[in-house]
């Protein structure tokens, strides 16, 4: 008769608790948002100055850093290297290469077409951090003597559907 008792008493015990635990169950919603600015960045790896004094091509590296895709603007002050000392000597042109593979850019502009910006888009892909390159190749051989410039201006921006 003993185990009798016990029996019965831990089969009320189970049905009670099994009662209060589906009688306290309640359900909760809650909405939840938020928003991440968009970043587009280029940042030169080796600075931003490249001697071609020695070589007739030169490639400067450099990073893109967006969180969307993007959309590059290039253009030059001389559309060519010009003697500092003397500004009405014709520029002598190069090719300029720019190259980020990881979006598909592969774009090369001669510097008198860069007079005018043209415009490079990232193929509709988020690049995140991704490393790209510059090849400046001389078309012209440099003749006289002194210091020749050029400044090349690029700017990166967010796209949206492949429009600058």
């Amino acid at each position: 008769m003993y185990s009798r008792i016990n029996t019965v008493l831990l089969v009320g015990i189970c049905i009670f608790h099994s009662g209060t635990a589906s009688a306290v169950s309640e359900s909760l919603s809650m909405t939840i948002s938020g928003e991440i600015a968009s970043r587009c960045d280029i940042k030169l790896n080796a600075g931003n100055i490249v001697n071609i004094t020695e070589n007739k091509q030169h490639s400067l590296p450099f990073v893109v850093d967006c969180n969307q895709p993007f959309a590059m603007s290039v253009s030059s002050r001389s559309g060519g290297l010009k003697l500092t000392s003397d500004t009405s000597e014709k520029p002598s042109f190069y090719d300029l290469n720019i190259l980020v593979s990881s979006v598909g850019i592969n774009s090369t502009f001669n510097s008198k077409d860069l007079l005018s910006p043209q415009y490079v888009n990232g193929s509709n892909v988020i690049p995140f951090i991704s490393e790209g390159e510059l090849r400046i190749t001389l078309i012209d051989k440099l003749f006289f003597a002194g210091e020749y410039l050029d400044v090349i201006t690029i700017d990166v921006s967010p796209s949206i559907n492949d429009a600058y």
